[in-house]
């Protein structure tokens, strides 16, 4: 009879580009967790929650590479070990959406049952954590390898864990349906105070939310897929590639953003200094902004819009870089902008030069202007009016 260790021994090892790619997203997902834990102040919910997603990501690829690989043969004590975080990966993308939309704390109790279902799982399969490695053995290679011969296990082991392991994979597909449609529902009502003038950022908050949509339901496409085209675990490795793509995309796009090494980026930089005064609406302060007497002004200035809206300057602020794709600034001459693009296109303003018209939109230089008109549109003044492009 041939032993444990020599049909563990047995398992053949195998690497190509899969492999590689899979051990590169699991590599990446981990310093990627890690740098975004480190760069984000603690207040910010949204990129914590983001942060441990990707650190769940990453040990599932990594758990994925092992048993694909072979390697899982040299640690198959902890085969299927990883499959409780799972099921924290779609609660922990729309946490991401909503602290980033809300930014208002969850009672505990709530937070709670969010991460319930994925706790009662690992408690369901205690029973085989605490098996002979026989049955670990079994299970292995029974989803990755099962040309080879099984083990014997103990007489009178039950297998009464796999009652609920089998519906495990539907109970993912259920968890990204469930909060696909939540993390939709709340996007789709708060999708309003998304809007802004400012153009000049690639890498905005309302970006961030469409790109956790997109990947939501991308996730559950290819999951619905590979779950009924394989059983057991036989095409994880398709969502595992894909899952290192999104984080890939991800790390990208985050390191790419000069902004991810300030700690202004997606985050309440304001968030403690302006307590205690009176919240108001994005909507409250673009219709004072509005008013061509107060961004045509040389000098508008927070602390004038907060004494105007019976505020501090700090929540104005907060809430501009919470809700709009850029700063104060950005915002007043976004409508700096559109109004100097209708005068230069107006007969009433045919004799005055461009640098005229941006003086008399509140821009103190032609620099200046030059520099806001490009940063809202792309180009040039100049350049803008013979593109004959509407107007912003």
């Amino acid at each position: 009879m041939t032993s444990l260790d020599e049909l563990i021994a047995q398992i053949p090892l195998r690497h190509n580009l899969i492999s590689y790619m899979m051990f590169t997203g699991a590599l990446v997902g981990f310093v990627f967790a890690i740098l975004i834990w480190v760069r984000t102040p603690g207040r910010n919910r949204a990129l914590h929650y983001y942060s441990l997603l990707m650190l769940c990501l990453a040990f599932l690829i990594l758990d994925t590479f092992l048993c694909y690989t072979g390697w899982m043969k040299y640690t198959l004590h902890w085969n299927d070990s990883t499959e409780p975080l799972t099921l924290l990966l779609a609660p922990l993308l729309y946490l991401s959406i909503r602290f980033l939309i809300l930014r208002k704390p969850l009672p505990f109790w709530i937070l709670a049952l969010h991460f319930l279902p994925a706790l009662l799982y690992a408690l369901s399969q205690t029973s085989y954590y605490l098996e002979p490695l026989s049955v670990k053995y079994n299970a292995y290679i029974g989803a990755y390898f099962s040309e080879l011969p099984f083990a014997n296990v103990p007489e009178g082991t039950e297998y009464a864990y796999q009652r609920v392991k089998e519906f495990q994979r539907w109970f993912l597909l259920l968890g990204f349906a469930f909060y696909g449609l939540l993390s939709i529902r709340l996007w789709h009502t708060h999708r309003g105070a998304f809007g802004n003038p400012a153009k000049n950022v690639r890498f905005s908050k309302y970006r961030f939310v469409l790109f956790i949509l997109i990947a939501f339901v991308a996730t559950l496409s290819i999951l619905f897929f590979v779950y009924i085209n394989y059983e057991d675990d036989g095409g994880d490795h398709y969502i595992n590639l894909f899952i290192s793509a999104i984080i890939w995309v991800s790390a990208i796009a985050f390191l790419s953003e000069s902004r991810f090494f300030q700690h202004a980026w997606l985050i309440d930089k304001y968030e403690t200094s302006s307590k205690g005064h009176k919240q108001v609406h994005l909507e409250e302060v673009r219709d004072l902004v509005a008013r061509e007497s107060f961004f045509c002004s040389h000098n508008p200035s927070l602390k004038k819009l907060g004494e105007a809206l019976g505020t501090h300057p700090n929540t104005i602020s907060r809430l501009i870089n919470q809700h709009t794709d850029g700063n104060f600034n950005d915002f007043v001459n976004g409508f700096r902008i559109r109004l100097a693009i209708e005068r230069l296109r107006s007969d009433t303003y045919q004799n005055w030069t461009i640098e005229g018209v941006g003086q008399s939109v509140g821009f103190r230089s032609k620099s200046s202007f030059y520099q806001a008109f490009k940063k809202q549109t792309g180009m040039s003044p100049a350049a803008y009016l013979k593109s004959g492009q509407d107007t912003a």
